[in-house]
């Protein structure tokens, strides 16, 4: 017998109020007065970001001179930057650690997806894997320094039990310095990437696994075709999250570790606007490398997310065709 008390109730619920239709019925928005609420963040939003960001991109037009005169160059700033081959070797740079992005999301995702089920005290390992993103980079970028550094500590260990061809320059040969740094990225974001993709695993129910496995699916076939697909909003979160690292988050290791050496071989755009404003005083462009560093964070997420999608359309054209 159905209790009256619970449809009296979910009919409270369900049901609008009288004012809210009659709000709706004037057109009148209904959130309006939530609205209010929003308003000092969006100011703060506002005030904080893009209030500097156009300041910025206002005076990448201008041969910038804080507390002088500052003469109207149009885009002459841009003009330079773009002529500049150093500026193009510091994006090759910057794109070259994006080859670092598979790693640096498939990696955690593997051994979240391993400490499910398939490891004794799981929780103690994601502790251990934290424990580098809990430790500043700078006094981490330091300790690597000293372990990498020719004929280091690495260097003479290697030396040491016969291995004198992996005794390498590490951090001044130019063809190394970038995939050691990508490796460095990842061992300190690693916990992190973990202990994100297992709450979002743990969120899974149990049961799409067991039935997988009845199905005759293997660990790999379970990993890409259950796991991986099921939480693919996270993966995506994270993986834009790593691309906004790679153009704003590099700058406390090439600063520590290299100094953007050797030459520009590990230089970012971010440690290159910081040498052109603070080091070299070219304040106009530093401001206009600051307009487009900010212009491939937003384009390269978007291309990321199309051009995927583009290929996918063409193939299921042909295949249709």
């Amino acid at each position: 017998m159905t209790n009256p008390a619970s449809q009296i109730g979910e009919g409270a619920i369900t049901r609008p109020s009288r004012s809210t239709r009659a709000r709706a019925r004037r057109g009148t928005p209904i959130l309006s007065g939530n609205l209010l609420f929003l308003l000092p963040v969006l100011a703060l939003e506002v005030g904080v970001f893009f209030a500097p960001l156009i300041y910025l991109a206002f005076r990448s037009f201008y041969d910038w001179q804080p507390g002088g005169v500052s003469t109207f160059i149009g885009v002459g700033n841009y003009t330079e930057l773009f002529a500049d081959p150093e500026f193009w070797q510091v994006v090759g740079n910057q794109l070259f650690y994006l080859l670092g992005l598979p790693l640096w999301v498939i990696a955690p995702l593997v051994v979240a997806y391993l400490l499910r089920e398939h490891v004794a005290r799981p929780g103690l390992w994601r502790s251990i894997y934290f424990l580098p993103a809990v430790m500043s980079p700078a006094i981490v970028g330091l300790v690597f320094r000293s372990l990498l550094s020719t004929k280091g500590p690495l260097d003479s260990f290697l030396t040491d039990i016969g291995w004198h061809a992996l005794a390498l320059p590490w951090l001044t040969d130019q063809d190394l310095v970038k995939p050691v740094i990508i490796v460095l990225v990842l061992w300190a974001g690693f916990g992190t990437g973990v202990l994100i993709f297992s709450a979002a695993l743990g969120a899974v129910p149990q049961e799409i696994f067991e039935a997988s496995r009845l199905d005759g699916a293997g660990f790999w076939q379970e990993f890409w075709h259950i796991a991986a697909p099921a939480i693919r909003p996270t993966v995506v979160l994270w993986t834009m999250f790593q691309v906004i690292s790679i153009f704003l988050f590099m700058f406390s290791w090439i600063y520590v570790l290299t100094g953007g050496g050797p030459g520009l071989a590990s230089t970012t755009l971010d440690f290159a606007i910081y040498q052109k404003f603070m080091r070299f005083g070219f304040f106009g462009s530093a401001a206009a490398e600051s307009v487009v560093l900010v212009l491939m964070i937003v384009l390269v997420p978007v291309l990321g997310i199309l051009v995927p999608k583009l290929i996918r359309r063409v193939i299921g054209q042909k295949a249709t065709a």
